[in-house]
């Protein structure tokens, strides 16, 4: 490379960052209007998907060698746009496929601001005061959950990250020096957790050096919450066989069935087993509310006097589910994930502990010390990531201070809304409703096949070859709705569960999820949807019935949450 064609291209290169006599906050809102002209122009505004349907990736072909010199930064920055035609557009109402918010713009705006600066949350020497704000959202929420000051807590990826804090944690408690020397001889340390909590849980024990098989799952009741004497008899069982309990995870609420487990009754009986074997420990209770923490919004909500106009079903209904995440005040820990209902994009969680000296030593021992140093002073040497996006926390701070507590309130109850609104709908439409006693913010649905089993549970009584027709049937209405099949009626997507129940071959069995998560839902909206929905299935049915229409094949899958 000549000495010419250097300072060409170290030109080009400084046109393109922020200059060191200007901020470049203009230059990159141009930038951003750039990217946002490459974004489909087609889009219907009731579209759940951006430009429809996922389509033609054809145009990468053109740039699958890297080029020798700079291109156009323009075309390049325009044609990046183009991989999110087919992405689907959270703040639609039509988007029911999973608890995804539509971000605020101002979340997302101060993502892209934070990205100008690329601020390192590792050290505040490299992050300015993003360390502040990130304490200052936890002493908020270890107030909601009815903690103390001395209560921590860190931003990491996900709600899986929440579940590794506390597990290792959990290690730290049973087997105080393993961050040291590993894993002591005799028997593995396991983790005890419920049939409904979250199955990346097994993976967590894999990354921990536990194995799959450490994660041992306690059947759930009926109702879809454990009962506490069957998580004490289990520890009390694996106690007695020599195997260390590092860690109970308790669910919070899924996003399915919304099953909590009773936190008090499950620590108390804990506690009694802890005094049978005179254990040193009380294994750590991690309570999973990834998905339901905004329900802590409504612990101190006026019920009877009811200022949002809440009502007394929808009222009952959160005052309920508020009084059993509450129970969070006799947990170790939990986990926030903001890009859940939280109006931040993804990803940005929040993991919280009790006691912050136990986070502090998570990984290297250490005597826990929590202590606020001095500016530049503040490295978080407890954290899974040494690159640390401040992104996420400042989204999460944008969010919480910008909308408050009732902005909060007003977004959950909305979602519930709407949930309840599709509950009543739908039935009578052809969709029979799976989960009458959900109180979440999803249900789940079968859609009753023409000419065939006409009820879910009798399809779980039925023969193979029903259950497969059945399947095809669902999975081909799925892709229908949601416009893969060149569907000319405005697009629904829902969730496709492809192994919600069993037959009695224990065949996987289909069904549909529905989750509302735009704001812009309302009564009259959901009926729209649903009419629309009952419209696609009735012409799916007319040609089942007459054999001309095919039915795709139905493959078991895993369908992440």
């Amino acid at each position: 490379m000549s000495h010419r064609v250097f300072e060409s291209v170290r030109e080009e290169l400084r046109s393109r960052m922020p200059s060191p006599c200007g901020e470049g906050g203009e230059e990159l809102a141009r930038r951003i209007r750039v990217a946002f002209d490459g974004l489909p122009r087609d889009t219907d505004p009731d579209d759940p998907w951006l430009g429809g349907p996922p389509g033609d990736y054809a145009w990468l072909a053109e740039y699958e060698n890297l080029p020798d010199h700079p291109q156009d930064a323009d075309r390049v920055l325009s044609t990046a746009a183009r991989a999110l035609r087919g992405q689907l557009r959270w703040h639609s109402p039509a988007t029911l496929f999973n608890m995804t918010p539509q971000p605020l713009l101002d979340t997302a705006a101060i993502t892209a601001v934070a990205g100008l600066y690329s601020p390192n949350a590792l050290w505040d020497f490299s992050s300015a005061g993003v360390i502040e704000v990130e304490r200052q959202l936890v002493r908020q929420f270890a107030r909601r959950a009815g903690w103390q000051d001395t209560a921590g807590g860190v931003f990491s990826f996900g709600g899986k990250a929440g579940l590794l804090y506390a597990v290792r944690m959990g290690l730290n408690r049973c087997s105080p020096d393993s961050y040291r020397d590993g894993l002591p001889p005799g028997g593995t340390p396991v983790v005890v957790t419920t049939a409904h909590n979250h199955d990346s849980l097994e993976s967590v024990c894999a990354l921990l050096g536990l194995g799959t098989g450490a994660c041992v799952r306690v059947p759930a009741e009926p109702g879809g919450r454990v009962a506490p004497d069957a998580i004490a008899e289990v520890v009390d069982a694996l106690l007695a066989e020599g195997r260390p309990v590092a860690c109970v995870v308790l669910s919070g609420g899924n996003i399915l069935h919304n099953a909590i487990d009773p936190v008090r009754p499950v620590t108390a009986a804990l506690d009694r087993v802890r005094a049978a074997h005179a254990l040193p420990y009380r294994p750590l209770v991690h309570f999973d509310t990834v998905v339901t923490w905004p329900w802590l919004f409504f612990t101190d909500y006026d019920f009877a006097g009811d200022p949002l106009g809440l009502g007394p079903e929808l009222g009952d209904q959160i005052r309920a589910t508020a009084g059993l995440v509450s129970q969070v005040r006799e947990a170790d820990s939990m986990t926030i994930d903001f890009h859940k209902t939280g109006l931040a994009p993804y990803s940005s969680s929040l993991f919280l502990t009790r006691d912050a000296a136990e986070l502090h030593r998570w990984v290297e021992g250490g005597t826990g010390e929590a202590e606020h140093r001095p500016h530049g002073e503040n490295v978080l040497l407890h954290t899974i990531e040494h690159s640390r996006s401040a992104a996420p926390v400042l989204a999460a701070w944008v969010a919480v201070q910008s909308v408050g507590v009732d902005g909060f309130r007003v977004y959950l109850a909305n979602l519930l809304m709407a949930n309840r609104a599709f509950m009543d709908l739908l039935p009578s439409r052809g969709f029979e409703l799976l989960t009458p006693f959900s109180d979440g913010v999803a249900s789940v649905y079968w859609p009753v096949p023409p000419d065939g089993t006409p009820a879910f549970t009798l399809l779980r009584e039925a023969g193979p070859s029903a259950v497969e027709a059945a399947n095809r049937y669902t999975h081909t209405l799925f892709r229908l709705l949601a416009g893969y099949e060149g569907n000319p009626y405005a697009r629904v997507v829902l969730g496709h569960l492809p192994a919600y129940g069993t037959g009695p071959g224990g065949e996987p069995v289909a069904a549909l999820r529905l989750v509302p998560g735009s704001v812009f839902l309302d009564e009259a909206t959901c009926f729209q949807i649903a009419g629309r929905m009952e419209q696609v299935k009735k012409a799916l049915d007319v040609a089942v019935r007459f054999g001309s229409g095919k039915l795709n094949e139905a493959h078991v899958y895993h369908v992440p949450e």
